[in-house]
């Protein structure tokens, strides 16, 4: 038999499953996600409130380690490694440096945003146990469906059941992994 891994409920309208999150939330529940046709507004600080910084900081340290990486490339081989005057110029020539410079900062930080977002992401992901819920496939569609994860400490089956009830799910499901 295969374990449990959480509680769905199908929702109608997009107010339904965001008073279904807020209710979720104040019992301190933490491992709910919302699957939702179209982005509705307010549902994402409702489930994952606060600020996420981890995409931010990663995308600026990849830009100081760019350009710090594109300058010392350049440095390395004008003033270090084959010093060459041309036109009296000093080796270090940092007015010479800066296009290129921006240049590689600029593709190290998109590489690292893009690196970042699908780890941040979790993608890309092949199976989710969600997938085997027979109403999943509505979240594309016309449903809006609110999952609790079971390995939430504040998680009791009975007391979400009652919250879908309440909030107007047309459809709870128990889903396995």
């Amino acid at each position: 038999m295969r374990e449990p891994y959480g509680l769905i409920g199908v929702f109608a309208t997009p107010e339904a499953i965001q008073q279904a999150a807020a209710q979720l939330r104040r019992l301190g529940l933490h491992g709910v996600e919302a699957y939702t046709p179209y982005p509705v507004e307010g549902l994402g600080e409702l489930l994952h409130p606060g600020r996420k910084l981890f995409l931010p900081i990663l995308m600026f340290v990849a830009a100081l380690c760019g350009a710090a990486w594109g300058y010392f490339i350049q440095y390395w081989d004008e003033a270090l490694d084959y010093p060459l005057n041309v036109g009296g110029r000093p080796h270090n020539s940092w007015p010479a440096f800066m296009v290129s410079t921006f240049e590689f900062m600029l593709l190290v930080t998109v590489f690292a945003g893009f690196v970042g977002l699908l780890v941040a992401s979790r993608l890309p992901q092949l199976y989710h146990p969600l997938f085997n819920a027979d109403e999943f496939g509505r979240a594309s569609r016309d449903g809006f469906v609110l999952c609790v994860e079971m390995r939430d400490p504040s998680f009791d089956l009975a007391t979400v059941s009652r919250i879908f009830e309440r909030c107007g799910a047309e459809r709870i499901e128990e889903v396995t992994a």
